[in-house]
């Protein structure tokens, strides 16, 4: 692979990127800045260089989320490796329903490891792809929102953008 492709996305959050592959499949996402996106991409990645996409598809299914269409997001292609307990984590939360929401504590029981509450947690902040993997739907046992990589003023915001709170 000689390129990866990104598009920005403005949003009511902000500045929102998604970085794909020469298929279009995402490799990373999120708020903030490229610079510091780019550095979450898997290490095979890191050194690739980087274009702009204008005009992509994928800008127009991230306003259709924002206007709260709860599907848009599904029509992006993702792929994303981890250990066999971090895949499960991830996978736990892309099947967490919009306007939903789950406890660190049921994401690790969704996961098949009931004690890895922590370990759950710490997963949430080693996802790579912001939305696309809705790992602000995960909310702390109290109800309250917990942390976010980019802040719970844009966790909150997405929460709120859904109903989920």
């Amino acid at each position: 692979m000689d390129t990866l492709r990104y598009i920005t996305c403005e949003t009511p959050d902000g500045a929102f990127h998604i970085i794909v592959d020469s298929n279009d499949v995402a490799r990373a996402s999120g708020f903030g800045s490229l610079i510091d996106l780019q550095g979450r991409l898997p290490a095979e990645f890191r050194d690739v260089s980087l274009e702009s996409a204008t005009d992509h598809p994928y800008e127009a299914l991230v306003a259709k989320y924002y206007d709260g269409d709860e599907s848009a997001l599904d029509g992006i292609p993702r792929h994303q490796e981890g250990s066999d307990f971090q895949e499960k984590v991830w996978q736990a939360i892309s099947v967490i329903p919009y306007g939903k929401t789950m406890s660190y504590k049921e994401l690790a029981d969704a996961s098949g490891n009931p004690a890895a509450i922590r370990a759950a947690g710490t997963i949430c902040g080693l996802n790579k792809l912001i939305l696309l993997v809705p790992c602000h739907r995960i909310l702390k046992s109290d109800g309250s929102v917990g942390s976010y990589l980019y802040g719970p003023e844009i966790k909150t915001s997405l929460l709120q953008r859904e109903r989920a709170i």
